[in-house]
């Protein structure tokens, strides 16, 4: 079974664009499996994530984004302006591009948001945005579905104020969060919108008594679908601690990934798929991933200041395949020598059960 916002965006390629030009996919989908097996460059990754901010408005417990802005700002870094975002996702879509994410940070708090999203749909690739909803108002919201973005996701961790504001570090956020996804509901009614508001939420130690209520508030809100990804640590300024078990949290937290698996079955609400449901089990039992990694063949993600990684957790860890700087253009870097052998090794990369590239993973279930 495989993530279902995949077949949401594979309907929506076929409504938009015909049959015909959206058989592209399934021979991009071959390209990599290709280029996997080559080691090679057959085709560009299926999805790009532009990260156009480490600034953030939150201080969540998993994140150490906010104190690398920090850093970077200290040290006199300037980020990328909106001319060098559009050559980027002209790049991405001249190499056979799919899909581009856009994350942080905040996104909101880059000024060029809505342009760098107008130009991912004027390459006519699909557009995804992670946001926390706290600057999603009425008069942001309509401009920002104005743009033409496919897919907006809100991070929700919590069913109440107290457990998501202490989770992201903020009070208020909570509030704000829902209100994001009720205010995008109304507007898409009333603008007769296509798009789909989707919520994210880091299932760990601190929360998983309440994902029940989570899964109820947000469906309640309006939300389209919710989706989980457990709680990683691997952020250099982590706190370690929260993604220690103690026994009994260990067994209780398999009670609820596995009422969590039976309601996905019952519930397209739930978009996480079955597969990857079941991985939590590993994950939270200490395990490695049970399967190799595709990063740097089927994702790519570039930061605001050129650096280049195969995937959000090297993101997380800052582990960088090089900067934008040294190549002439993103077609050169990815079909440099020195990536060629950064993905023979990250093949037998274990370090995350990362969604969106374990998801990605699990179409082609290579061992």
């Amino acid at each position: 079974m495989i993530r279902k916002s995949y077949l949401a965006y594979l309907k929506k390629a076929i409504t938009e664009q015909g049959l015909l030009r959206a058989t592209k996919y399934p021979f991009r989908y071959l390209g990599t499996y290709l280029g996997y097996k080559l080691n090679k460059s057959v085709s560009g990754p299926i999805q790009g994530t532009l990260c156009i901010t480490y600034n953030c408005n939150l201080r969540c417990e998993m994140c150490d984004l906010p104190q690398r802005h920090q850093s970077f700002k200290e040290d006199g870094k300037s980020p990328y302006k909106f001319a060098e975002w559009k050559k980027i996702i002209k790049s991405f879509a001249d190499i056979g591009t799919s899909g581009m994410a856009i994350s942080g940070g905040e996104p909101f708090l880059n000024k060029d948001l809505f342009p760098i999203i107008r130009e991912i749909k004027k390459q006519k690739m699909v557009c995804q945005m992670t946001t926390n909803g706290w600057f999603i108002d009425e008069v942001s919201g309509r401009e920002l579905i104005e743009t033409g973005i496919d897919t907006i996701t809100i991070s929700i961790d919590g069913s109440d104020p107290e457990l998501h504001d202490k989770i992201r570090g903020i009070s208020g956020s909570f509030e704000k969060a829902l209100k994001a996804v009720r205010t995008l509901v109304l507007l898409r009614n009333e603008m007769k919108a296509n798009f789909k508001i989707n919520i994210s939420t880091v299932f760990g130690k601190s929360n998983y008594k309440n994902i029940d209520k989570i899964i109820d508030i947000t469906k309640n809100a309006g939300a389209d679908c919710i989706g989980f990804i457990p709680v990683h640590t691997i952020a250099p300024e982590v706190n370690k601690d929260l993604s220690l078990l103690t026994i009994l949290e260990t067994e209780e937290i398999k009670e609820v990934i596995s009422s969590l698996i039976t309601k996905s079955k019952e519930d397209n609400y739930i978009e996480t798929s079955e597969s990857y449901l079941n991985m939590f089990y590993d994950f939270f039992g200490g395990k490695p991933l049970p399967m190799s990694c595709l990063a740097g063949f089927t994702t790519l993600i570039i930061d605001c200041y050129g650096d280049i990684f195969p995937c959000f957790s090297f993101y997380e860890m800052k582990k960088s395949w090089g900067n934008l700087k040294e190549f002439n253009d993103l077609n050169e870097f990815w079909k440099s020598h020195s990536v060629e052998l950064s993905r023979s090794e990250i093949k037998e990369c274990r370090e995350c059960f990362w969604n969106c590239q374990v998801e990605t993973n699990l179409l082609y279930k290579i061992p």
